[in-house]
């Protein structure tokens, strides 16, 4: 894989991978990779991550007394592993690392250390919650790191707050705590980057939508004249307002509730906006 990746690519990366891993470790024996990094890995045609070349993987026999030659690449494995005690958390230590290399477009072997830990903050545009995510994958002592890859993929897609063993590597959790809820007229906090947008439920479907999302002054779009302005309005800053009107668990569940309103004005909004343009132009052509 090249360098360079968004935080965007990154996190595609991520989700994919850990699916792979919570495959293989729960398994019956659980199977490790122990070789994870960038050219392991192959983005499909089919817009899908592929993780290969398993000749690494330790299984049963390791639990057996089979003695196996230390494996693994160095900058990417981590100090357990090239001591013969390779663990569940050794693979999220080396996709920690290969996802760093992805964003720095630098190998690990070559970013500064401090504490045994990866400095790359300084070096990335990233969300602060996804910084701390990549930091608990990479955290020298292996039951520092999150304790499988179920775990580390919910924290991912959750993007709240992580606690970490490294006090001094925590950024400001203000910075990445969930502020849905905090009201539509505070201009205080910021809402996450990653939920901004259009919303096309919010457009297609204003006097539904408002409900479900507490945006209140969605009721002046039953008065005609403002209508048109307001499915506007609703359209291009839907997201901002419905995120601060009601609180939301994750941004994962409010982006999913902003999908169903998107299907739902499409399939709806769409062709009921459609039949009433229709018939209010039959009727001033009526007039006329």
């Amino acid at each position: 894989m090249a360098k360079g990746f968004s935080e965007k690519q990154a996190r595609k990366i991520a989700v994919e991978v850990l699916n792979i891993l919570i495959y293989l470790h729960e398994l019956n024996p659980g199977v490790l990779h122990r070789d994870i990094k960038p050219s392991n890995l192959i983005w499909g045609e089919d817009n899908r991550i592929y993780l290969v070349d398993f000749g690494a993987v330790q299984d049963k026999a390791a639990r057996e007394g089979v003695t196996f030659t230390v494996v693994g690449t160095y900058g990417y494995a981590p100090m357990e592993q090239f001591g013969g005690r390779a663990v569940a958390a050794s693979d999220l230590y080396a996709l920690g690392a290969t996802l760093i290399h992805l964003l720095t477009g630098t190998s690990p072997c070559d970013l500064p250390q401090q504490d045994l830990r990866l400095q790359f903050a300084d070096r990335v545009n990233l969300s602060p919650s996804f910084i701390n995510w990549l930091q608990k994958l990479i955290e020298p002592a292996p039951e520092q790191r999150f304790t499988d890859a179920r775990e580390a993929l919910n924290v991912l897609k959750s993007r709240l707050a992580i606690k970490s063993a490294n006090k001094s590597q925590l950024l400001p959790l203000k910075e990445i705590i969930n502020n849905s809820g905090c009201g539509i007229n505070n201009h205080n906090e910021t809402v996450p980057e990653e939920i901004l947008g259009w919303n096309w439920g919010a457009f297609l479907m204003p006097w539904l939508w408002m409900w479900s999302n507490q945006v209140w002054c969605g009721v002046f779009c039953f008065i005609p004249k403002f209508s048109l302005f307001l499915a506007i309005a609703f359209g291009a800053k839907g997201n901002e307002w419905a995120w601060k009107s009601r609180r939301w668990n994750s941004i994962e569940q409010f982006k999913a509730h902003q999908r169903g309103w998107a299907i739902a004005g499409i399939l709806i909004g769409a062709p009921t906006s459609i039949m009433l343009w229709v018939r209010a132009i039959a009727v001033l052509k009526s007039v006329f």
